[in-house]
């Protein structure tokens, strides 16, 4: 059977299956081909599968938000022939390999039942595992691990994303350790970040700045504090904008593609916000945010928040 389920919104979650597949098959990350099914029929997916591969012997399409596994249609998203992929299904090719990925399946769907439930990979991950394969070298044990899972909120893409941090921070000795954690990895998904939200939104500039000069005190980037409210405000107002239109926080998480509890946090905070007080923020720091990466902002980024905070 060469067509795989994989039921998850986490990125890393859906990495790391596919990554799975690909070495259970003897397959490479080349052969990969990528549809979003919000905007791409699932009749072209098909059609790439039952076509000749010219650079290789296999290809692997993967095919993104396969909602009709699910038992709900996200607004907005085009209509597919479901029939044909049940064909393909009936009729598989033995070249090639296709993926779909979906947040929760309908086990009472037609389409799901043609799939091998062997082939059918849930949501679920050991971190630790991943944690331990990311080390290397290094040194870490398991109180600190769990320590570190705990300390990142259990977000497996920033968990992944700090550990390399750790290791350039440990590269002489390879031994990270929980101290380690609390000199390198600045707690900014957590309470800190939404306070300094809090305190732009109720215009205390007194106590945004020393949120933010704690930050910078800390070793932080004063861009990433810039891009990270930037992305916080986004994920609040889109949030709160997808929970009045009917989404469930997994559904919205899924639309999102980002972590259940960062959807769930986003939801919470934002619920005494308007969205226009959302959007008012969001605008002024995309604009931040997007004169950074384009590098406007290079000379001091500092200065030009701490104008910000003071005409609020």
């Amino acid at each position: 059977m060469t067509t795989y389920i994989i039921e998850a919104t986490d990125y890393i979650v859906v990495t790391s299956k596919i990554k799975d597949i690909l070495k259970k098959n003897n397959l490479s990350l080349d052969m990969i081909i990528k549809y979003d099914l919000l905007e791409t029929p699932i009749s072209v997916a098909i059609e790439d599968l039952d076509t000749y591969n010219f650079l290789s012997s296999n290809k692997v399409v993967v095919c993104d938000n396969a909602y009709f596994l699910t038992s709900n249609k996200p607004r907005g998203a085009i209509s597919h022939n479901e029939e044909s992929l049940e064909h393909y299904l009936k009729n598989p090719s033995n070249d090639n390999y296709l993926i779909l990925i979906c947040d929760k399946i309908d086990t009472r769907k037609k389409l799901v039942k043609l799939v091998d439930k062997n082939n059918i990979y849930s949501g679920e991950i050991n971190i630790d595992d991943l944690i331990r394969e990311h080390l290397e070298n290094y040194q870490m044990d398991f109180k600190t691990t769990k320590y570190l899972i705990n300390y990142c909120e259990n977000d497996n893409e920033r968990i992944l994303t700090e550990l390399e941090k750790l290791k350039c921070y440990k590269i002489d000795d390879k031994k990270i350790t929980i101290d380690d954690i609390n000199n390198a990895v600045v707690k900014l998904s957590g309470d800190n970040i939404f306070a300094l939200i809090d305190a732009v939104i109720s215009k205390n500039r007194i106590k945004a700045y020393e949120i933010m000069n704690d930050l910078i005190d800390r070793g932080e980037d004063i861009n990433k504090i810039i891009i990270m409210v930037s992305d916080q405000f986004r994920l609040m107002y889109q949030s709160k904008e997808l929970r009045m239109q009917g989404y469930s926080e997994d559904k919205i998480a899924s639309a999102l593609k980002v972590h259940p509890y960062r959807v769930k946090l986003a939801l919470e905070k934002g619920y005494r916000y308007s969205s226009q007080t959302l959007l008012t923020n969001l605008d002024y720091f995309f604009e931040l945010d997007y004169m950074i990466k384009t590098g406007t902002l290079s000379s001091n980024p500092k200065l030009i928040f701490e104008l910000f905070l003071a005409k609020l």
